[in-house]
């Protein structure tokens, strides 16, 4: 199990404890907990396979408007971000003495206070991995240095000896991922989603949740139930009622949910293919004795599109990487 995956990997139970609902489009119609179930098997496959060659993009975006009220509902504060970023990473044989890979990485942001502008910024960076050697380009990323009050490198493309990839970052790639909770434990609450649309073309599964308030306060109370804090066994059906009435409210009043979706792809090959996160919501903060309060909307996407695992990669590395000066391992700038 390469390190990659672990990374990937470590926040899938979260995603999946918060599913949702939502797609159409041609294609055979699944049942949802066949579709669950599919979902939990590839996720399985992905955590005891050992994956060496595979392609990842990644795409991220976010708007945040922040706004602090009085009393008398003025507003007496107002922050923005804007924020985008893609990553791209190409690799073949990774923990091999072959390894050949790219990891190009751009961003950009705008943070602004009170109409303000705070940070401007562009950058970009990338990784690239040849005949045990790893090759760095920063040549982009000069403002990033600044804005984080940095001195930038005196050399900005530089080249460093890493040989086998496994030996030099002392993990075992046969070493099966170990997950926080069973993967199968993750079913029930999946299926606690009402409505979940998948469908499946081409041996590609779309699976596409949704979630409401109704689904967050089902699984607020599906954790309660399974952590001894709440037994329905014990309760009439109107005190259910009241207890989730009594949660929805008190959620109600804390945030707003516009769009929360998570879309999760399955290959014929039985990997993930797609990891989609889609959010739109609105948090409202309760303010002090002041009885101002605090309002702050996210409209933010996060898109993970993986393909070609375990299969041969076409990997495009730029033709001067032999003019990149050499840093030994020990001195290399974090």
């Amino acid at each position: 199990m390469n390190k990659f995956n672990k990374l990937l990997l470590s926040a899938l139970p979260l995603f999946a404890l918060t599913l949702m609902t939502s797609c159409d489009g041609p294609g055979t119609t699944i049942e949802d907990t066949v579709a669950n179930q599919m979902v939990v098997e590839a996720i399985s496959q992905m955590t005891t396979t050992q994956i060496d060659s595979f392609e990842i993009d990644v795409t991220a975006d976010i708007d945040y408007l922040g706004k602090v009220y009085d009393d008398q509902l003025a507003v007496v504060a107002e922050r923005h971000l804007d924020a985008s970023g893609e990553v791209n990473v190409k690799v073949n044989d990774l923990f091999e003495d072959t390894t050949e890979g790219s990891v190009e990485v751009s961003a950009s942001i705008l943070a602004e206070e009170n109409d303000e502008v705070l940070v401007n910024s562009q950058a970009g960076a990338a990784l690239y991995l040849s005949e045990g050697w790893a090759y760095i380009n920063l040549t982009e990323a000069e403002e990033l240095f600044a804005l984080v009050e940095e001195e930038a490198p005196d050399v900005l493309t530089m080249k460093t000896h890493v040989g086998n990839l496994a030996t030099f970052l002392e993990i075992d790639p046969e070493e099966p991922l170990v997950m926080p909770i069973d993967v199968e434990e993750m079913l029930p609450y999946m299926n606690t989603i009402e409505n979940i649309s998948a469908t499946q073309k081409d041996g590609e599964l779309t699976v596409v949740y949704s979630v409401t308030m109704n689904d967050v306060v089902s699984l607020y109370m599906k954790v309660m139930e399974d952590s001894g804090k709440y037994d329905p066994s014990e309760l009439t059906s109107d005190e259910i009622a009241e207890i989730r009435t009594m949660i929805t409210q008190q959620l109600s009043s804390l945030f707003n949910i516009t769009e929360v979706k998570l879309t999760i792809g399955v290959g014929e090959d039985g990997f993930l293919s797609k990891l989609y996160f889609d959010v739109d919501i609105a948090v409202t903060v309760p303010g002090g004795d002041d009885g101002g309060h605090e309002l702050h909307e996210v409209d933010a996407s996060l898109h993970v599109d993986i393909n070609n695992m375990n299969k041969l990669v076409t990997v495009d590395l730029p033709t001067d990487l032999d003019t990149y000066t050499e840093v030994p391992t020990e001195e290399e700038p974090t």
